[in-house]
């Protein structure tokens, strides 16, 4: 996932390292050190996907390459996988926009349907939960409650944003 986000940024523009770090907490979700950041840049380089040139200083500038712009395509168009992170989902979020109306929608419209799984799944633990015990756990089922509204408010989320690609789809 760090590769995939680390070539979408450098779709936009080279960045030396200091940059890359910066832009991937900028995306809000991604907090990566140094120590993970190199060795990432390091084996993007030595696959060709990235390359390293002197920029000011001592600073390198990485740009991606031919094939890093193709490596970077297959990844954002693959089918995520069922089991999907949530902080999968969101780098694939961020990059979005290289892709075309049809499939944004199509990236959207599965994650949908994967959180409406998840929140009828939720819906059936906690109703068990509560005819389970006497004393129920009020903390617990608060929880389940509040990760049951994040789900909701994810889908609402979600219908937004392929209501608002439909509407500019259509318009063009």
């Amino acid at each position: 996932m760090l590769d995939f986000a680390i070539l979408g940024l450098l779709m936009e523009r080279p960045r030396h390292g200091y940059e890359l770090r910066r832009a991937l907490g900028e995306l809000g979700f991604w907090k990566v050190s140094f120590g993970s950041l190199y060795p990432a840049l390091r084996r993007l380089e030595k696959s060709g996907a990235i390359e390293a040139s002197k920029a000011t200083g001592r600073r390198k500038a990485y740009e991606i390459t031919a094939q890093g712009r193709e490596v970077f395509g297959s990844l954002l168009q693959a089918d995520p996988e069922a089991t999907e992170t949530d902080r999968g989902f969101q780098v694939r979020l961020a990059f979005l926009g290289h892709l075309p109306s049809d499939r944004r929608i199509q990236v959207m419209d599965r994650r949908r349907r994967q959180l409406s799984t998840q929140l009828k799944t939720s819906r059936e633990i906690l109703i068990e939960a509560r005819s389970a015990t006497k004393n129920e756990d009020r903390y617990r089922i608060a929880l389940m409650e509040h990760a049951m509204q994040s789900t909701e408010a994810d889908i609402a989320w979600l219908d937004g944003l392929v209501a608002a690609e439909r509407s500019v789809a259509s318009a063009t």
